[in-house]
This record gives C-alpha cells, sequence and structure tokens, in this order.
C-alpha cells in the first residue's frame, strides 16, 4: 500500500478539501483524486461522498481513519529507526507562537533549545491562535503554543503548560477609591483580541458586574486591542483600564506607573502546546524540551503572575 496515498487520504479526511489538500502537498488537485480513487480501488471501498461542493467521510472512510494514521505512525517510525546511527538531533521544526509567548517565555524556550538541540533550528512564525490551529491541521505547523481550549481535535496532542492570571490595571490616578467597581465600568474597557478564550471570559465576567451594578450593557465601552502592546500603551496613557495578564506589567506596577485594581478575578489565560499526534521523534522531542522551557519560566515568577499546568 502506497503510504503517500494513505496520508492524502488522512489529510483530505481533516481538511476535507481537494484543492487545499493539493496546496498542502505541493500537488495538483488531479494528481489528489487519483490517487484517493487508487486508494478506494485498493481497499474495495468508497471513502468518500463529494456533491460538487463539499466531502463527507463514508461510513467506511470514518471508520478507516484512525487505522490509516496508525500505519502512518508505524511507517514514520520504522524510517526514524532505519536513519538513527547514534547521531544528535538534527533539522527544522516549524513552530508556531501566539503573542503572550513572544512576550513571557520565548527567551527560555529558546535557551534551553540552543543548549538541549543544538543542531535543529526552530522555524517561528507568530499569529492569532485561530491561524496557527488551521496552519497545523493543514501541515504547514509542526508544533503550536497557543491560547487552551477547552475542545481537542481527535489528531492533536494536547498540553496545557501554564496559567497566566488576569489583572484589572489602570494608569495611577485615573480612578478614584470609592465606588471603584462602579466607575472602572464607565471606563474604556481595553481586552485582547475579540474572539479569543480570554476576550470571551473577560466579557462574561463584565456583563455579570454591569448587571449587578445597574449598568446597562449598551452603556458599556469595550475595546479589542490588536495586540497586548497596544493594549498596554493605551493603559499607560490613561485611555481605559486594561485587563491582562499581570506578567505584562509586572514592572509596571512595581514601579507604580500602573495599579492593579482591586476587582473580582478573572479566569486565568491558559497556553498549551499542541501537536499531531503522529508526530514524529524530531517534532515530538522538540515539544519535550518546550515543556521543560516553559516550567522553568514558571519557576522564576511567584504565583500571583504566572503558575504552572500539566
Amino acid at each position: 500500500m502506497n503510504t503517500r496515498f494513505v496520508e492524502t487520504f488522512i489529510l483530505l479526511a481533516r481538511i476535507g478539501s481537494v484543492r487545499r489538500v493539493a496546496e498542502v502537498m505541493h500537488a495538483t488537485p488531479g494528481a489528489i483524486s487519483m490517487r484517493l480513487r487508487s486508494l478506494e480501488e485498493e481497499l474495495g471501498v468508497s471513502l468518500f461522498l463529494y456533491d460538487g461542493k463539499s466531502m463527507t467521510l463514508t461510513e467506511h472512510g470514518a471508520r478507516l481513519v484512525q487505522h490509516a494514521e496508525s500505519l502512518l505512525e508505524v511507517t514514520r517510525r520504522m524510517e526514524a529507526a532505519a536513519r538513527d546511527t547514534g547521531k544528535e538531533m538534527s533539522g527544522r521544526v516549524r513552530v508556531g507562537i501566539i503573542e503572550t509567548v513572544v512576550h513571557t517565555c520565548l527567551p527560555d524556550l529558546m535557551k534551553l533549545m540552543r543548549s538541549s538541540l543544538p543542531s535543529v533550528e526552530l522555524d517561528l512564525q507568530v499569529d492569532l491562535t485561530v491561524n496557527l490551529a488551521e496552519q497545523m491541521m493543514s501541515g504547514n505547523l509542526d508544533i503550536v503554543l497557543r491560547v487552551s481550549s477547552a475542545i481537542h481535535p481527535s489528531h492533536a496532542t494536547v498540553e496545557d503548560l501554564m496559567g497566566l492570571p488576569v489583572h484589572w490595571v489602570a494608569r495611577r490616578g485615573l480612578l478614584p477609591k470609592r465606588d471603584l467597581l462602579h466607575n472602572v465600568l464607565r471606563q474604556q474597557l481595553l481586552l485582547q483580541v475579540r474572539g479569543t478564550q480570554p476576550y470571551l471570559d473577560a466579557m462574561n465576567l463584565i456583563q455579570q458586574l454591569a448587571g449587578r451594578q445597574g449598568v446597562a450593557l449598551s452603556d458599556l465601552r469595550v475595546s479589542a486591542a490588536p495586540s497586548i502592546t497596544a493594549q498596554l500603551a493605551l493603559a499607560r496613557e490613561g485611555i481605559g483600564v486594561a485587563l491582562v495578564p499581570g506578567i505584562f506589567v509586572k514592572e509596571q506596577i512595581e514601579r507604580g506607573d500602573l495599579v492593579e485594581l482591586d476587582l473580582p478575578p478573572l479566569p486565568a489565560f491558559k497556553m498549551s502546546l499542541w501537536h499531531p499526534w503522529n508526530a514524529g521523534p524530531l517534532v515530538q522531542r522538540t515539544a519535550e524540551v518546550l515543556r521543560k522551557g516553559t516550567r522553568n519560566f514558571c519557576k522564576r515568577h511567584d504565583a500571583r503572575w504566572v503558575t504552572p499546568l500539566g
């Protein structure tokens, strides 16, 4: 059985588009369709239903996906074993990271990679979680460090790495101490990127607090900053109140430029590591180093700012 055809079947099951799979595999749509037909003929079953617009797995296809992934994993392990001559690991690993990683643990990760896997090159891509998830599913990224999610896809290995407690912060002197919560709800509220889990968590709490304070939701002024850097810049200028992981403003709080507001706590910002469950030895070893690097970062900071998970 041609393992390239099996890999094509797996990608079609994940992505559901001949055109997009062709882009991932650097082939033509015609070649992808030919591989699928050849595999179906060899197995004697139809794997997909196609209505001209979308592809869906048949009952046989859904049953065979896991077997196909297992077959591909065994093949990759056999190839890796054949190449293993006792030399240190080398190669390039494509890692997608969110902006939070850049501003927190990235230096720790890079230092540990340099000492643990000196011959491995990390190809870093910084983007939003939703884009990184799609890139990994399409096979364009090997590992993703992203915002944690309650939903884990069946094709991914997922591990929560660290939690970043979220704080209410504002420029010193912006708000009177009396009726603090009511005054905060009248301010411009600066949240992270719209649609992300931290944004949804913050909005849920803000709406609950507004209801208790008798503040109409239509009177709330909420802005989703395009980046953490922009969010903090606005807070420092006194534009509003930022809801942000405290680790980003630790130094400003200690200097007194920004103050932490004594308000109901928000759910912690959680970061996790994702990679395909059938990733090869190089990706899995790299993932181990990244986990350790995150733990090292957590050990260097008080639980007020960061907590290890997993």
